[in-house]
């Protein structure tokens, strides 16, 4: 059962504790935005440059608005998120708690499935990438290493150090995408047509790829890790609040642009050609006629591009698997929040044995291969936690123990009921497809 209400008069935030306060100036506040970039590098991945080149494919620039509503949708997911922790000072698993006293458990369950295939199946990706960059890699060896690497970084490093790894990443994916858009758009043959479907419709039989657009962009478990991101820069007292929402935006701008400049090669490459891409391995093979188009440079730029992304999605994603599993168990076992730290702490036994538990099932995917039965319920579990997250954040963040600051307003009460019947359909159609 879903509690909506607390006894009258107490409220969601545990017992006061010294916590800086953000800087009043603009240029001081910007110095410190930082779990933003990370959620971008950690959620924005392979999938999603996928979905992006086949909307292209098919429309043209004619979906971008699909990826704007998912962008639009998912950063109030996150906001929202990361306002919950500067409400109440606890972590996202313990506020679900108090949602529902089921929901750490279910949660536990739900990234505990999703950490026995991610490693290997985001390893293989970003080998793929590196081997076709590099064809006498071997396929197997290298996504073993990339496994071991990505262990590596997460195990091994504070969140600081973590936080400039990742900046790293969406660096070089960044300026990667956005060169190769501004090469295609230079050297477009027909630059008046490919601009000319820029204009938003809905085409004919176009419903689930723009289901698809607006659902992928972006992460899910990444989304619920973000308040342990922002917990770690000791963003803390209410202060905090317009840093948070700088981050985020920036977050999602960034993610954005991404996603516009891999449509924008997609559409300049693929739409009305009669070449479509379909997973993985056309992403690879994509390297090829861009090359073609765009010469040698643009190749390596793009499968360079392609192995930062999705390694950036695999040592964010061991990172989220570490916290939300710790956190998760600490609820279970009723620590309390002011115990917290050295119990999900990334140099706490719990999260380093997630982590490494993580890394040692992707190494075994590797070589064991992906049981389609467990793939259709890896997919199936990871479809329900942006319903639940969102569900819950619509309950927790309305009742009036919370600080009018922090409580939803009319548009985030909206854009947070539109992502729960959103992702909500979007599970049913993915356990639709497991029964």
């Amino acid at each position: 059962m879903i509690h909506v209400t607390a006894p009258h008069g107490t409220t969601d935030r545990p017992p006061a504790v010294e916590a800086p306060q953000a800087p009043t100036t603009r240029r001081g506040r910007l110095t410190l935005l930082g779990p933003g970039l990370v959620l971008a590098a950690a959620s924005v991945g392979a999938g999603d440059m996928v979905t992006s080149l086949s909307g292209a494919a098919g429309y043209g620039l004619a979906l971008l608005w699909a990826l704007l509503v998912g962008v639009v949708v998912k950063s109030a997911l996150t906001e929202a998120v990361g306002r919950l922790h500067l409400a109440t000072g606890r972590t996202v698993i313990a506020g679900l708690r108090s949602a529902g006293r089921w929901l750490p458990a279910a949660f536990f369950l739900f990234v505990l499935v999703i950490a026995l295939l991610y490693g290997g199946a985001l390893s293989s990706v970003a080998a793929l990438a590196l081997t076709t960059l590099v064809p006498a890699l071997p396929l197997h060896a290298t996504a073993v290493v990339i496994t071991v690497l990505s262990t590596a970084i997460v195990y091994i490093g504070r969140y600081a150090w973590f936080e400039r790894v990742m900046s790293v990443f969406i660096l070089v994916k960044f300026v990667g995408m956005v060169g190769l858009a501004v090469a295609m758009l230079v050297t477009a043959d027909d630059l008046p047509g490919m601009l000319s479907t820029l204009s938003p419709r809905l085409p004919q039989g176009s419903v689930l790829t723009i289901l698809a657009l607006i659902g992928g962009v972006g992460g899910s478990a990444a989304i619920a890790s973000y308040s342990y991101w922002v917990r770690e820069k000791q963003w803390r007292h209410p202060s905090w609040l317009p840093v948070m929402r700088a981050d985020v935006a920036t977050s999602y701008a960034v993610t954005f642009l991404f996603v516009l400049c891999t449509s924008i090669v997609g559409a300049g490459l693929l739409h009305g050609s009669g070449r479509t891409i379909t997973g993985n391995d056309g992403l690879a093979a994509l390297a090829d006629p861009l090359g073609a188009d765009l010469g040698s440079a643009a190749r390596l730029l793009f499968l360079a591009t392609f192995f930062f992304v999705t390694l950036g999605a695999l040592v964010g994603g061991f990172n989220s698997i570490g916290y939300l599993l710790s956190d998760s168990l600490r609820t279970l076992r009723g620590i309390p929040d002011e115990q917290a730290e050295r119990h999900m702490a990334p140099s706490s036994w719990p999260f380093r044995a997630f982590v490494l538990g993580a890394g040692a099932a992707g190494v075994g995917v590797t070589f064991l291969g992906k049981p389609v039965s467990l793939v259709l319920l890896y997919a199936t579990v990871g479809s329900l936690i942006l319903p639940l997250l969102s569900g819950a954040l619509l309950v927790l963040l309305n009742r009036r123990t919370v600080e009018p600051v922090f409580r939803n307003k009319l548009l985030s009460n909206v854009l947070l009921s539109g992502a729960f019947l959103l992702f909500g359909v979007l599970a049913a159609a993915q356990f639709a497809e497991l029964f």
